[in-house]
């Protein structure tokens, strides 16, 4: 009976005359979710079936730096529905002499992400690292992880680690497609909570 009334309204956003863009898809008249994705090649390999009712727009490479993805963020001029951000690990990629100062630059790069991102985004999630292996920055990870709990306290969080495990990676540090699939159900029951009418949606 709940759904039922959400799909009635739903009906007052439908607009079957809608011209689609690169942000819009429609199914049954009612316009799709968009998720935009920032990161690096964790969110550039996260596999898109995984993500369905979302219209998935990656803004996310291999070998982006923090300070790349912060750029990328301040050209966009799309708006969102959801947004996921996840990256850093990649200015400390063999990095042998980790300084407090590289892991402050990185913190900042990332809260000026999201706070830019609040501006393009309806809801935000920001994703930790999970627990990394050799030859992935380990060190770094752990610190990152820390500074990210302390720091960046003004959107929600989800902490990867306590339920991404060794065996859900392919390399010591991307993801398995088992991997992703935890961490999409992760996000999904975040996004879920706050856009309960996605459920009602067509994968």
């Amino acid at each position: 009976m709940n759904k039922l009334i959400i799909f009635i309204l739903l009906l007052q956003f439908v607009h079957c005359d809608k011209t689609k863009n690169k942000n819009d898809e429609l199914i049954f008249g009612i316009v799709r979710p968009t998720l935009g994705m920032f990161g690096d090649s964790i969110m550039a390999s996260w596999p898109e079936d995984q993500l369905k009712p979302f219209v998935v727009i990656k803004n996310a490479f291999p070998a982006r730096k923090s300070s790349d993805i912060l750029q990328t963020i301040q050209s966009d001029q799309s708006k969102y529905q959801a947004c996921i951000l996840n990256g850093g690990m990649n200015d400390f990629y063999g990095n042998l002499f980790l300084r407090e100062s590289d892991l402050e630059i990185t913190i900042q790069n990332q809260i000026q992400s999201l706070t830019l991102l609040q501006g393009k985004c309806d809801h935000i999630l920001v994703i930790n690292f999970w627990y990394v292996e050799f030859p992935w920055p380990t060190e770094a990870v752990l610190r990152l992880n820390l500074l990210m709990k302390e720091r960046i306290v003004f959107v929600p969080r989800l902490d990867s680690e306590l339920f991404i495990k060794s065996g859900d990676l392919l390399d010591g540090g991307h993801l398995t497609e088992k991997g992703y699939q935890k961490l999409s159900d992760k996000t999904f029951e975040f996004f879920r909570l706050r856009m309960p009418w996605i459920d009602l949606l067509p994968k």
